[in-house]
């Protein structure tokens, strides 16, 4: 009923990202395929929640280097096959904003996968989308010294839980969307330079995302 009631005003950004992101099943998938081989190694040795830290740390490294690479590609005029035609279609969104932010939901989405989420469901996808883009905007604050904490992350994102989730959603992504615009004029700079800052940057920005999300799952696990 709720996406029947509010009409299609989805910022640019967040079309873009739906454009590009995987499916949720082969992510699914994918998250079995790395458990699997975590539990077979250290179950008897290790708890479960020693495992799920485990698998969720190889996770978040992988997303954190597809991201930066992904970020040197762009920096260099978007070499990524496909993704100019993508941010052609839909207008505005930087190649680089688009992928990070694909990779990062769908990091978001492994992790939930790793506690238990069913992110095959309409309402589980946009939780991935609503944590992985509040931590894109606590980072940016992070910077000024406004950072949350673990608890107070969850708390947060508790609030939006409540309300239409697709609405928070289409509001979270509206700010995510100002605030890769507002930090656009760091690739003003000379060529070659914003390959390093774009690795740098989206690595870091990565990793962040993924340890929001870690506490998030990890206060909320349903496995």
């Amino acid at each position: 009923m709720e996406d029947n009631q509010i009409p299609d005003d989805k910022p640019v950004l967040l079309k873009a990202i739906e454009i590009v992101l995987a499916d949720p099943e082969n992510i699914v998938k994918e998250v079995k395929v790395i458990s699997r081989k975590y539990y077979d190694k250290y179950e008897g040795s290790k708890t479960k929640s020693q495992i799920q830290d485990i698998i969720t740390e190889h996770i978040i490294s992988n997303y954190s280097y597809c991201t930066a690479f992904s970020g040197g590609a762009t920096a260099l005029t978007g070499i990524i096959p496909g993704l100019g035609t993508v941010v052609a279609a839909v207008g505005g969104a930087s190649a680089d904003t688009v992928l990070c932010m694909k990779w990062q939901i769908e990091m978001t989405m492994a992790i939930a996968v790793v506690y238990g989420h069913d992110i095959t469901t309409e309402e589980e996808k946009r939780l991935c989308f609503i944590i992985a883009g509040l931590g894109t905007i606590n980072e940016a604050a992070k910077e000024g010294g406004k950072a949350v904490g673990a608890k107070a992350f969850v708390k947060m994102a508790q609030q939006y839980l409540k309300g239409a989730t697709l609405q928070a959603v289409k509001e979270i992504f509206k700010k995510v969307g100002i605030t890769f615009t507002r930090k656009a004029a760091e690739k003003a700079i000379p060529f070659g330079v914003g390959v390093v800052i774009g690795f740098t940057a989206n690595k870091g920005l990565t990793w962040y995302v993924g340890s929001k999300a870690l506490d998030f799952f990890k206060e909320n696990d349903v496995a």
